[in-house]
């Protein structure tokens, strides 16, 4: 029986990618006109947390666990998310801009504390370069490479138990390069498509290492509009001058999209 884990999934994931790419047409084609391409994507991800999360020396770690669907229930205090895509011919450039705003006041307090309240404001925003591998009709295939910026605003509430209440916080920035892959395939004939991208990225010259991936089953309801909605999981792993940011986010995504 083979035993998945968190930390072997980016593995099965690159195969599985691998697979996908030897599946499409072996010939590229792009388009003849030349003409700049844009596309507008803004959308919900109603995310969870789980993980560790370390603010200052001497403070234990706080484990957090929120499942994506406690987010209707008050966890996200607040969201916001958008793409934006140019191309030309082969080469594009894409840039993600995603703010996430999550509390949860059921963290584990450790032995010390009697209560943790944890709150989380993050910044992550990235910008690559494309490069159209293969193009078939509606199908496609996109190699990126870029950089993620984060900015990560975490603050730990600890209610007074065998120590007293305290409350730490703590501001860290890094940017870590990324690479990945994007792409589309139709489903058949009808207005239905599949759509993911996964990346990777850090490889200990900002966070030690982050993944991330999203898979989508999309309408395209006229050639510029269509709608998303899928899954999206994003794992890193920063540790840097006493602050831990080991936290994994997931849960699903709703979009829309505007081509122009």
């Amino acid at each position: 029986m083979i035993r998945l884990s968190i930390k072997t999934v980016p593995v099965y994931i690159g195969w599985i990618l691998t697979i996908f790419i030897l599946a499409f047409p072996v010939h590229a084609e792009t388009d003849s006109d030349g003409k700049w391409q844009f596309q507008i994507a803004p959308y919900a991800w109603l995310c969870g947390q789980k993980g560790d999360l370390a603010t200052q020396p001497g403070l234990p770690a706080a484990e957090v666990d929120i499942d994506f669907y406690d987010d209707i229930l008050g966890n996200i205090n607040g969201s916001f998310s958008l793409i934006g895509e140019a191309r030309k011919g082969r080469y594009g450039v894409v840039a993600d801009i995603d703010y996430s705003d999550i509390e949860d006041d059921e963290a584990t307090a450790g032995p010390f504390y009697s209560t943790l309240t944890t709150r989380t404001k993050s910044w992550i925003v990235s910008a690559a370069g494309l490069y159209r591998l293969i193009q078939e009709d509606q199908t496609f295939l996109d190699a990126v490479a870029g950089v993620r910026y984060w900015s990560v605003d975490s603050t730990l509430e600890f209610g007074a138990g065998i120590l007293p209440a305290t409350e730490r916080s703590n501001r860290e920035d890094w940017v870590d390069p990324l690479i990945g892959i994007k792409g589309l395939l139709p489903l058949g004939t009808s207005k239905f498509f599949i759509s993911g991208a996964f990346s990777m990225g850090g490889f200990g010259m900002g966070s030690d290492f982050m993944w991330d991936a999203m898979l989508n089953l999309g309408y395209q309801w006229t050639p510029m509009f269509s709608i998303t909605v899928g899954y999206r999981y994003l794992d890193v792993d920063y540790d840097e001058n006493d602050f831990l940011y080991d936290v994994s986010q997931q849960g699903l995504v709703f979009g829309l999209s505007w081509r122009f």
